[in-house]
């Protein structure tokens, strides 16, 4: 995996390059970059600052971000399937119409993020804290929801998904083994 920093990236996107997969960006500070459309399916992002950036409409298949502060920024239609965000700061983040198939968001906090129409099927959301998130049409059928926080959620459907005893339901009180 080549390790690129974020000058050349900005400087490779900006001549028209979106293709940065398999890359090694960890610990990078893209702080407001503005990167829609780019494919870094499969790089390492893990503990970098992303927090106000624009990645709309991008392939992040297979990404990690663990640790990734990801704070507002834009991930709308984004595909995030079987990726790692492991601790991840996603605070209000837009993750409207995102594909987050099978992704890993242990321990991530994405209070008051925008997950409308979001797909997080199979998600693994175990000590997850979605406090406050927009979830109008999202789908968690099958997602593995272990001490997850959903207090103060809007529009949480928990069709095709178990409820651990453990996970905090959008009224404040612990769920149950459906």
């Amino acid at each position: 995996m080549q390790k690129i920093s974020a000058e050349d990236l900005l400087a490779k996107y900006d001549s028209g390059i979106r293709d940065f997969s398999h890359t090694d960006l960890s610990q990078i500070n893209l702080f407001e970059a503005y990167l829609p459309e780019i494919n870094l399916q499969g790089s390492d992002l893990t503990g970098s600052n992303l927090a106000y950036a624009t990645l709309s409409r991008s392939n992040l298949t297979g990404t990690n971000f663990n640790q990734a502060q990801l704070e507002k920024t834009w991930l709308d239609s984004t595909l995030l399937a079987d990726s790692k965000l492991k601790e991840a700061s996603l605070i209000g983040a837009e993750l409207a119409f995102a594909q987050l198939i099978r992704a890993d968001l242990t321990h991530a906090d994405l209070q008051n993020a925008n997950l409308q129409q979001a797909n997080l099927s199979a998600a693994y959301l175990i000590g997850t804290n979605l406090s406050g998130a927009n979830m109008e049409q999202c789908n968690l059928s099958q997602s593995i929801l272990i001490r997850s926080n959903f207090f103060r959620a809007s529009f949480v459907d928990f069709n095709g998904t178990e409820i651990h005893p453990t996970t905090i339901l959008p009224n404040g009180y612990p769920g149950s083994s459906q």
